[in-house]
């Protein structure tokens, strides 16, 4: 079962992520995970409950000659087994308490108008996830505050990766990390 995923995006770029955690199930197939916005480009991230599957999906966005967002494209992976709210939660408790680990990756060219590649704008978007220690991204200036689960997306469109900077709950920098493209 598949959902709008412009709509669903939308809703997550004006009024970002729920207080708690959304379960998927039956009757609830889908569940934000993550936003991140960059002036005029967004990433999204969610859990799809699918038949026989999950999917992970990214999606990037960026704002159009009319001043409205519009989906670009993104990318995604499937896993065999449906996981439960608490295996997607517990893969942060592998990681050691202040660690930043890059788990996938999207890019899309923005538009086509220069005829050469690196002519070109590109969005990219990375999922993170980060240890329990961990309580904010910073990232070129926009802080990311970490949800209960641990995953992050970040997005850009700079030619160079952002590099982010973790933080405690004491805003103390705890690591430092280059987004990783792919």
């Amino acid at each position: 079962m598949a959902y709008d995923a412009l709509a669903e995006s939308l809703r997550l770029i004006i009024s970002g992520l729920p207080d708690g955690p959304v379960r998927l199930s039956r009757r609830r197939r889908f569940a934000p995970v993550a936003v991140d916005v960059d002036g005029n480009v967004a990433a999204t991230r969610f859990l799809r409950r699918g038949v026989g599957c999950y999917w992970d999906e990214t999606h990037l966005l960026a704002v159009d000659n009319h001043g409205a967002w519009r989906t670009l494209g993104g990318g995604g992976a499937s896993y065999d087994e449906d996981p439960t709210a608490e295996e997607f939660e517990r893969a942060r408790d592998d990681l050691p308490p202040y660690q930043v680990a890059m788990s996938g990756s999207a890019g899309v060219v923005r538009d086509g108008n220069p005829p050469l590649p690196w002519g070109r704008q590109w969005v990219r978007g990375s999922a993170v996830l980060v240890g329990h220690g961990v309580a904010e991204l910073h990232v070129n200036g926009r802080h990311l505050p970490v949800p209960y689960h641990g995953h992050l997306i970040v997005v850009w469109s700079s030619r160079r990766p952002p590099t982010v900077t973790a933080h405690d709950g004491t805003g103390r920098t705890v690591a430092t990390a280059t987004v990783s493209p792919t």
